[in-house]
């Protein structure tokens, strides 16, 4: 397997931290190369692709307005521009993020005393979150909510949206800048999915405006006292509320007059509209009775009697089928407008906000994508992570298209920019014990899987925790703090490698791994050097890192620091793969490395955990820079037993949960990793 896996500057094997502006810019790879020339074609093709036309006047003003949308809306090569500027978009959103957090951290090594940054961070973070107003004023940019903004009939999204995000990413940045027990994936797919969310926006204004002007009709609109009329009817309606600016005059020129006459159906219930039928009516005069189906028959529940009753807007807004029949009682005049004006005005309908790629949540994961491959400079397990977290509706072949691309692109954004290798640096990455060997690996995915079920349960714990502070009387917004001081005590206990430092911590795990140790060497002495030591870590040293790290952990998430939970289950598998591998260096059987069992522990730890086996099968082997491809088997089956063991035979044994409350709460777990 080939990977074109690389590492941002903080996820070195020294665990150092150099100067981003310092570094160089890489040499262009193939990644680079088949993104650019994507993106070029696509850009031809939207530019300067025309279709057939006539030679009239009108005719041509069409094929320019056409010429435009297609670099907008969803036809043809359109779609392959739009992953590309999420992933491009995402790529430079990524750079400037870890740019900061790099900044961060070489501004905590010279500090007097470096291991008390986490409780600087957090005080810098309960400042942020004060400036909006709490919580809440940053609330409304993760990746749930922004499915909820682009769903039919979901809320808008804040007025000051984009601030918040850029905030939120801000505060994830000054959270693992300053040492802090998080990761950063959650921020980098969220960011991504903000982004996406952003050019969905833009692109659903001007691209689904573009195509509606080509076809929407002029309408019939003159008299001053119906003008009135209309603009009194949808005053603080909700067709309104969608409109850009809430702005109605533009509306107003595409009504069209309608009369019907005594006993003519208006509409039918369950009736399907089409965006150039009549869909919205405003009353002008005459008697329209409503009824509703009752058992085989219908029953009239109510009258529209007066002028300036509207009628029908579900069908614009929502792309919703009729909800009941309305009936002239007497000759009527109304006054209609159809969808396709609705969105020629720059109207959001169901729909709408896909103009980029026809469906919200491929859209988001098509971001998440990019923000993960950006992130963790893996581009396949972006796409997978997408598919097992983000999981979107009616996902098809053409929205996994634009994740593929988002990622690609975005990933080769990155390594445009940030030095390249593989994120973790081990030569001994295979699978040497043959098949008996499996049974250890089976082995090591029971223990993984014990330990993200207590995992789980300390997280518990810690926000019981968290809630009894709160009803103490601690601030709020201070709440942070206590997660910084919990860090900084188990740094100083233990060692500082329980604070946030990419993949350095895990790093320094592989290297020692390779160096010898008996089994009788359980010395703790390790946990007193410094980060980036060379001390040997026997098992009981890696146990001990291990529940240290889970309790900064859980604790640091419960408290309301920002980031994600990928990098520290990481990091706790890979010390627990560590210590059942040194154990294996007892073993007088044949057996692979130590640190085969640390990818193994890595993986299986991350599935257990986040509920993203398939995703945890790629980031290892790309993470590793695709260095054995033999070893998937023992990942595969480390993987599958973790999973299982902590998802459904300890919730059915511990907690008595049957099998589908337990599959449930896999199903959940799947989306709760800090997005």
């Amino acid at each position: 397997m080939i990977s074109q896996s690389s590492s941002c500057s903080r996820w070195n094997s020294q665990g150092g931290v150099p100067s981003l502006p310092s570094q160089k810019l890489q040499g262009p790879t193939m990644t680079h190369f088949a993104s650019l020339a994507v993106v070029g074609s696509a850009l031809r093709q939207a530019f300067f692709h025309r279709p057939c036309t006539s030679a009239s006047a009108a005719s041509r003003g069409r094929v320019a307005r056409s010429a435009s949308f297609k670099l907008l809306g969803p036809e043809g090569p359109t779609v392959l521009l739009s992953s590309a500027l999420i992933g491009l978009s995402t790529g430079f959103a990524v750079v400037l993020f870890e740019g900061f957090i790099t900044s961060l951290e070489e501004l905590r090594e010279e500090l007097p005393i470096p291991v008390l940054a986490p409780i600087l961070g957090a005080l810098a973070l309960a400042a942020l979150v004060a400036a909006f107003g709490g919580k809440d004023g940053l609330a409304g940019t993760d990746i749930k909510s922004l499915k909820s903004y682009a769903t039919a009939g979901g809320p808008e999204p804040p007025s000051n949206w984009p601030l918040r995000a850029g905030a939120n990413a801000l505060s994830a940045a000054i959270t693992l800048g300053s040492g802090n027990s998080l990761g950063p994936e959650a921020p980098a797919a969220t960011l991504g999915a903000n982004v996406a969310f952003g050019l969905g926006q833009v692109f659903s204004i001007f691209g689904a405006q573009a195509a509606a002007e080509e076809t929407a009709e002029t309408g019939t609109l003159t008299s001053e006292e119906d003008r009135e009329l209309i603009e009194k009817a949808l005053e603080g309606s909700k067709v309104v509320a969608s409109l850009p600016g809430k702005e109605l005059d533009r509306l107003l020129k595409y009504f069209q007059k309608v009369t019907i006459q005594e006993g003519d159906t208006l509409m039918k219930h369950g009736d399907e509209v089409s965006d150039d039928e009549p869909g919205l009516f405003v009353t002008k005069s005459g008697l329209l009775d409503v009824y509703v189906p009752d058992g085989e028959g219908e029953k009239k529940v109510f009258t529209y009697e007066t002028s300036g009753a509207v009628v029908g807007e579900l069908a614009v807004l929502f792309r919703a089928p009729r909800a009941a029949t309305v009936k002239a009682r007497t000759d009527a005049v109304l006054w209609s407008v159809d969808r396709k004006s609705f969105e020629a005005c720059g109207g959001r309908s169901e729909g709408s906000m896909a103009r980029m790629n026809q469906n919200p949540d491929a859209l988001l994961a098509s971001g998440a994508a990019a923000g993960v491959a950006a992130g963790f400079n893996a581009p396949i397990a972006g796409i997978f992570f997408a598919s097992e977290v983000v999981r979107p509706a009616d996902d098809n072949q053409l929205d996994l298209t634009t994740r593929l691309l988002a990622a690609a692109v975005s990933a080769a954004v990155v390594q445009s920019f940030l030095p390249g290798g593989p994120a973790i640096k081990t030569n001994d990455f295979a699978w040497e014990g043959g098949n008996s060997e499996l049974l250890f690996f089976l082995l090591l995915g029971v223990l993984t899987g014990i330990m993200a079920y207590s995992y789980k349960k300390i997280a518990g714990v810690a926000r019981d925790v968290a809630s009894f502070l709160k009803e103490q009387g601690w601030p709020a917004i201070l709440l942070p703090v206590a997660g910084a001081l919990l860090t900084v005590a188990l740094s100083v206990a233990v060692n500082s490698r329980v604070q946030f430092d990419g993949f350095g911590a895990v790093n320094e795990v592989l290297k020692d791994a390779s160096q010898p140790l008996s089994l009788s060497n359980i010395n703790l002495e390790p946990l007193l050097q410094e980060r980036g030591s060379t001390g040997l870590f026997g098992a009981a040293t890696l146990l001990v890192l291990m529940a240290a790290k889970v309790v900064a952990t859980t604790f640091s998430s419960a408290t309301g620091l920002v980031g994600g939970t990928f990098a520290p289950s990481i990091y706790v598998g890979a010390c627990l793969g560590g210590a059942l591998g040194r154990l294996m260096e007892g073993s007088v059987m044949a057996h692979s490395a130590a640190t085969t069992y640390i990818v193994v522990g890595m993986a299986s730890m991350l599935a257990a955990n986040c509920s993203v086996p398939i995703t945890s099968v790629v980031l290892a082997v790309e993470l590793a820079g695709g260095a054995s491809y033999e070893a998937t088997l023992p990942l595969i089956t480390g993987i599958g037993v973790a999973l299982y063991v902590s998802a459904v035979l300890l919730p059915a044994l511990l907690d008595g949960l049957d099998r589908n409350a337990a599959l449930s709460r896999l199903s959940d777990a799947a989306e709760d990793t800090g997005m």
